[in-house]
């Protein structure tokens, strides 16, 4: 893994700009911090020097200069020179007592340094608050030198701990970087090993549920559905291939029982009839497969209109019943309570499905059934119901009637290409419907017969 690509991950990127922020912040805020705390000391240094010539002031006014010259005097003996002065000067700048100091050529209240004003040269910067009186000059002054070393160390620390808080951000992004690099790295792998072919390759998922992982969550999420999708085309392919290929063994049957005939000088218009239903049957399967295609595609959602579920459900009950009655059937619709009930749907789909339903019920539930279509007013749905008294379908074998070309055993002696309900299933998953097989008559042994609901979500229904 090298420094560069380290260097130029995102992680690294953005611990680099919040550490340039940090730099950018502690500079200013220190700066703010440090010139307020030395502003305060400072101002706190000017409030004791003042305090003190007020003190010296109250003598003056009650002993005069003599006494203050004592009192100076004295104070200068007890205090340190370093850190505090006091001198008096009299009226023609004569140093009377305290600090061997040149009187100062200011009143009132100045930071200065004692090295411009004193006759020995004393070093150092002081508050010198400076009074002068009808015979006498009163000078009072603190050392600024513990402000200074104060300001020199918050500085210090400022400089180290910012210095410390941008190293550590670098180093932090560093690590942050080199671990979303690794995990970007095993995708990427994971992702090369998919387009040779290896479907069932999938991103290790991590504790930590960071970013990188949610989006390796999807890209599973995904690569199961491709997974599904391929495995989904290579059995219908293969269903396509072994499906079409009878009938088309049929129609060459019945092409060469044509040849014969025309050689051995007979008519060959039956098996030309038969060859042309052949492919009349052939051309049914292939389209309905091109409409479950397209289907599941999704067609667009503009194509959708608000219609009558009641009204598509009598047209398919009124077309169907001819041929239910030729086989002694019984078919009705019960609209329940649902009353007149408008489905935003693509009417041409829902009417092939309802289309498919019956047909397959009047096909397969057998003579003399009993065949119904309801309509069921739920709290959050609409139920379509389409059920038969027929001999219905296997618990075991229900979850495969959905499949392309899937025919129970039951239903191979009898027309169809197991087509009708894949069409059913694609349908209601393009108008987000759930569909659910059960028993009719869970009670009968020999009749439970077959009960296809279709819910549709009452967002696509105004009653």
């Amino acid at each position: 893994m090298r420094l560069t690509d380290l260097l130029s991950g995102s992680s690294f990127r953005t611990s680099a700009k919040v550490a340039i922020g940090v730099l950018v912040l502690m500079c200013m805020g220190g700066t703010l911090f440090i010139w307020s705390a030395t502003q305060a000391l400072r101002d706190a240094t000017e409030q004791q020097t003042l305090e003190e010539a007020v003190l010296l002031n109250d003598v003056y006014s009650a002993e005069g200069r003599k006494g203050l010259v004592t009192a100076i005097g004295t104070l200068s003996d007890l205090v340190n020179s370093q850190e505090r002065v006091s001198a008096v000067f009299d009226e023609n700048g004569f140093n009377l007592a305290g600090a061997d100091l040149a009187m100062p050529n200011f009143i009132g209240v100045r930071d200065t340094t004692l090295q411009s004003v004193s006759a020995k040269g004393s070093a150092g910067r002081f508050v010198l608050s400076v009074q002068k009186f009808n015979d006498a000059t009163l000078v009072v002054g603190r050392s600024l030198k513990g402000v200074d070393e104060m300001r020199d160390r918050m500085i210090a620390g400022l400089v180290v701990m910012t210095v410390l808080l941008t190293f550590g951000t670098l180093v932090l992004g560093l690590l942050a970087s080199r671990e979303s690099f690794a995990k970007l790295r095993l995708i990427e792998g994971v992702l090369a090993r998919v387009a040779r072919g290896e479907s069932d390759a999938r991103v290790p998922i991590m504790e930590r549920k960071d970013r990188i992982d949610r989006i390796s969550i999807q890209i599973n999420a995904n690569l199961d559905a491709l997974s599904r999708l391929m495995d989904s085309m290579r059995a219908t392919t293969t269903a396509i291939a072994h499906d079409l290929k009878s009938p088309l063994a049929r129609v060459g049957l019945v092409l060469n029982d044509a040849l014969d005939t025309i050689d051995a000088g007979g008519n060959p218009q039956p098996q030309v009839e038969r060859a042309l239903t052949e492919t009349g049957a052939l051309n049914e399967i292939i389209d309905t497969i091109l409409r479950i295609t397209r289907i599941r595609a999704g067609s667009p959602r503009k194509h959708m209109q608000l219609n009558d579920l009641g009204g598509l459900v009598e047209n398919t009950i009124e077309f169907f019943a001819p041929l239910a009655q030729e086989n002694g059937q019984t078919l009705e619709f019960l609209p329940g309570e649902a009353g007149k009930c408008l489905l935003l749907c693509d009417k041409n789909m829902v009417q092939q499905m309802l289309a498919n339903l019956v047909g397959n019920a009047i096909v397969h539930g057998g003579p003399g059934v009993s065949i119904r279509v309801r309509l069921q007013d739920r709290a959050e749905r609409l139920d379509l119901v389409v059920e038969d008294t027929g001999e219905g379908i296997p618990d075991a074998q229900r979850h495969e009637v959905f499949d392309l070309f899937k025919r129970i055993d039951s239903a191979r002696s009898k027309p169809g290409s197991g087509l009708g309900l894949a069409l059913v299933k694609a349908v209601a998953d393009h108008h987000e419907a759930a569909i659910a097989l059960s028993q009719t008559d869970p009670g009968s042994a020999d009749h439970p017969g077959l009960q296809v609901t279709v819910s549709f979500p009452k967002r696509q229904i105004q009653q």
